[in-house]
C-alpha cells in the first residue's frame, strides 16, 4: 500500500498521528540532550545547578533593589534633614540676634543701675558732708543713749563714720552710732559698712603694733644673748690660753726657784753676801709660780661656768627664734597675701 492509500484508508489518521507523536518525542528529545545534558550539549552545570544559580541571581538583584530603594530612602531623609537643619540654622540666628540685643539691653540696664547707686551714693557722701560739717559746735539738750546713759550739757565737737565726739558736763567722749537717740542716728547718715572697716582698720594696726613691738622686742633680745654668748666665747679663748701658759709655767718656775736656791747657797759663803735680798726674791719667785699654779683650776672652773652660761644663752635664742617664727606664721596667716615679716 502506498502512502497515498495509506492516506485514503481508514487506518491513515492513526498511522499519521503514531508518526507525529513519535517525531515530537524525537524532537523534545533531541532538544533535552542539546539544552541539558552535560554531555551533548556541551555545558557542565546540571539542571538543578542552573536553577540554583539562578535564584542566587535573582536574590541578589532583590538585594540591589531593596539597596537602591534604601538609597532613595536615605537621600529624602537626607533632604528632609537638610532642610529641618537649614529651618534650624534660621531660628538661630535670630535667637542669637535676639540674645546680642537681650545682653545689650541687660548692659545698659546694669550700668544704669550702676551708674543710679553710685549717684546716691556720691548724694549720701555729700549730704553727711554737709550736715557732719554742719553739725560742729551744735549744743544739744539732754539726751539718753538707748543703754540708759544720760549726757548734759552736750555740745558737738566733730561727727565721723566711727561717731560722735562730744563735750558733756563730766568731760568730754565718742558716742558710737548705735548708742546715739534714733533721731540723731537717722540725721547724720552713718555707713555703718564704712564703720566696721574702720574699726577693722584700726584693730589691725593695734595687732599690727603690738605683733611689731613684740617681735622688735624679741629681735633685740636675740642680738643681745647672742653678744653675750659671743663675749663669753672670746674669755673662754683667753682663758685657755692662759691655762695653756700657766701649766707650762710650772716646769720653768719649778727650775727658776731650784736655781735660786742653789745660787743663795753660794751666794752665802762669800764674805760679802747678797743671799738675804737673793732670799726675798726666791720668795717672790714661790708666790708667783704658787699663783701661776692655782691659776689654772680657777680659770679652768671660768671656761666650765661661760660653757654653761654659752649653753644656756644658745637655748634662749633657740626658744625666741620659734617665738619669732610663730610671730611671722601668725602675721601672715592674719594679712593674705603679704610675705613680708613683722617690721623691726
Amino acid at each position: 500500500m502506498g502512502f497515498s492509500d495509506l492516506l485514503t484508508s481508514s487506518r491513515g489518521p492513526g498511522v499519521i498521528g503514531t508518526l507525529l507523536a513519535l517525531l515530537v518525542l524525537v524532537g523534545f528529545g533531541t532538544l533535552y540532550l542539546f539544552a541539558f545534558d552535560k554531555e551533548l550539549g556541551g555545558g557542565k552545570k546540571t539542571i538543578a545547578a542552573v536553577i540554583r544559580d539562578q535564584g542566587m541571581e535573582i536574590d541578589s538583584l532583590h538585594i540591589e533593589i531593596q539597596n537602591k530603594e534604601q538609597q532613595i530612602a536615605d537621600r529624602e531623609l537626607a533632604k528632609t534633614k537638610a532642610k529641618e537643619a537649614s529651618e534650624l540654622s534660621s531660628r538661630n540666628d535670630v535667637l542669637v540676634k535676639q540674645i546680642a540685643e537681650l545682653t545689650a539691653s541687660q548692659a545698659a540696664a546694669d550700668e544704669a543701675v550702676k551708674q543710679a547707686q553710685a549717684n546716691w551714693e556720691k548724694y549720701k557722701d555729700e549730704y553727711r558732708k554737709s550736715e557732719w560739717a554742719a553739725a560742729v559746735g551744735e549744743k544739744l539738750p539732754d539726751f539718753t543713749t538707748p543703754a540708759g546713759v544720760v549726757f548734759t550739757k552736750v555740745e558737738i565737737k566733730s561727727v565721723s563714720h566711727t561717731g560722735v565726739k562730744i563735750s558733756h558736763s563730766n568731760g568730754v567722749g565718742e558716742i558710737e552710732p548705735k548708742d546715739l537717740p534714733p533721731e540723731l542716728f537717722d540725721r547724720f547718715q552713718f555707713d555703718m559698712a564704712a564703720n566696721q572697716a574702720i574699726k577693722a582698720a584700726e584693730i589691725a594696726a593695734r595687732d599690727t603694733h603690738i605683733t611689731n613691738v613684740e617681735y622688735t622686742t624679741l629681735d633685740e633680745n636675740r642680738a643681745a644673748k647672742n653678744a653675750q654668748a659671743a663675749d663669753l666665747e672670746q674669755q673662754n679663748f683667753f682663758l685657755a690660753a692662759e691655762v695653756k701658759k700657766a701649766t707650762d709655767g710650772i716646769l720653768l718656775n719649778q727650775q727658776a726657784i731650784a736655781n735660786q736656791k742653789a745660787a743663795i747657797q753660794g751666794e752665802k759663803i762669800k764674805n760679802i753676801s747678797h743671799a738675804p735680798e737673793m732670799a726675798a726674791r726666791l720668795k717672790a719667785m714661790e708666790v708667783a709660780a704658787e699663783k701661776n699654779k692655782n691659776s689654772i683650776p680657777e680659770n679652768k672652773k671660768k671656761i666650765s661656768d661661760n660653757e654653761k652660761k654659752i649653753k644656756d644663752l644658745k637655748k634662749e635664742v633657740k626658744d625666741i627664734n620659734e617665738k619669732m617664727k610663730k610671730i611671722e606664721a601668725d602675721y601672715k596667716a592674719k594679712n593674705e597675701g603679704q610675705t613680708s615679716a613683722p617690721q623691726k
